[in-house]
């Protein structure tokens, strides 16, 4: 009982910092409350987190999404699963981009890049915002939920490639959380959210030109692709070419890697190289795109599914 009340209470302070953050002034930002990663406490109020998005994610699916497009569209089957899915990526990823966005900049360490590498040494890095903490704890959360979805969901040819993904990128979060990484663990949180929400709005349009035969839902689909591909260069490869090299070379004025700081830029290099393969792919589609075919001409299953697993990441 007490646990449960002390997780409560816990649960109540993130939420209420995260709130503060995104809705109220400098002033009240400056007196949120902080503090350094504690596990066990963590855990728990990661653990309720996951539950709530589980729950919330599944009954939105259920009771409005799948009913709202069979009755509006006339999807269903194997689409209106796929139809659905895209709906809740979409929301899940809009949400996380406005947070971020929301409180990433508010933080006093923002910018410019230096600051999120002076003072690393002194473990002052530990030390995050009630609305930080909150952030981190829910993106982890996001992602364990998904890897528990992933398994409750038909199998698809990339199963294998999405849960590896996910398990990675708890590890990632994991790392990162606890061993005062947050600062550019956040930025690069921030950065790789946004180019989803588009790419899930085209899949949608995709869908319903397919369901409806109607070229206007086509054309949406067409640009908004092309709208996610300029996003992902500019956030995926240019912004996030930036963080790696910040990590990697500018670090180094401020201290001394360790074996673990030094594991943390091959991540970073490692996820770098992915963006670029990625995006090779997203240049095949453009440019067939330009030809005239629209987005559905050109993506195979297969080819979808692939991407899909790329625009997690």
């Amino acid at each position: 009982m007490l646990q449960q009340e002390a997780t409560r209470n816990e649960v109540t302070v993130l939420l209420t910092g995260l709130s503060t953050s995104m809705l109220g002034s400098d002033a009240q930002r400056a007196t949120l409350p902080q503090g350094p990663p504690e596990k066990e406490r963590d855990a728990m109020v990661m653990a309720f987190f996951v539950v709530a998005i589980f729950e919330v994610n599944w009954a939105l699916r259920l009771l409005v999404v799948e009913p709202l497009a069979w009755l509006a569209i006339g999807i269903r089957n194997e689409p209106l699963v796929k139809f659905s899915q895209s709906v809740l990526e979409a929301v899940v990823y809009g949400t996380f981009t406005v947070i971020g966005i929301a409180i990433v900049p508010n933080q006093p360490w923002a910018w410019p890049s230096a600051n999120w590498w002076r003072g690393f040494d002194s473990g002052e890095h530990l030390i995050m915002r009630s609305d930080l903490r909150c952030f981190y704890i829910l993106y982890a959360a996001r992602y364990i939920q998904a890897a528990i979805t992933v398994l409750l969901e038909p199998k698809r040819k990339d199963f294998l490639e999405m849960m590896v993904h996910h398990v990675v990128t708890i590890g990632v979060v994991y790392v990162s959380y606890f061993g005062g990484w947050n600062r550019v663990g956040v930025v690069v949180m921030v950065l790789l959210d946004p180019a989803d929400v588009p790419l899930h709005l085209a899949k949608l349009c995709k869908y319903t030109s397919e369901q409806l035969h109607m070229s206007i839902w086509q054309f949406f689909a067409d640009r908004l692709f092309e709208f996610f591909a300029v996003l992902f260069f500019v956030t995926r490869l240019v912004m996030f070419g930036y963080v790696c090299w910040s990590s990697h070379i500018e670090s180094q004025r401020y201290f001394i890697k360790d074996y673990a700081a030094s594991f943390c830029v091959l991540l970073l290099y490692l996820l770098m190289v992915l963006q670029l393969y990625w995006f090779g792919l997203i240049l095949k589609v453009a440019v067939k795109l330009m030809r005239g075919q629209g987005v559905e001409d050109i993506r195979s299953d297969d080819e979808e599914e692939h991407l899909d697993s790329a625009m997690c990441l």
